[in-house]
């Protein structure tokens, strides 16, 4: 995963970004994630409900899908 092709991912709208570790992160939108050269900063909700900043390494990345915004 290259910086471009995350933040393209990240602008079309919600994604969920899986890491090699199997740890998940859902993103809503491109305010709650900023993307560098080597690791993204994401926003995440802890147990707390508390937002947290957690950085991921794009190295460490596996997939990032799209999340769908209508509920069925």
């Amino acid at each position: 995963m290259d910086r471009e092709e995350l933040n393209e991912l990240i602008k079309q709208g919600p994604v969920r970004i899986k890491m090699n570790n199997g740890e998940t992160y859902d993103v809503p939108s491109i305010e709650f994630a900023v993307v560098g050269d080597i690791a993204a900063a994401v926003l995440v909700r802890g147990e707390d409900n508390k937002l947290r900043t957690k950085h991921l390494t794009l190295v460490t990345m596996c997939s990032v899908e799209s999340l769908s915004t209508e509920a069925n």
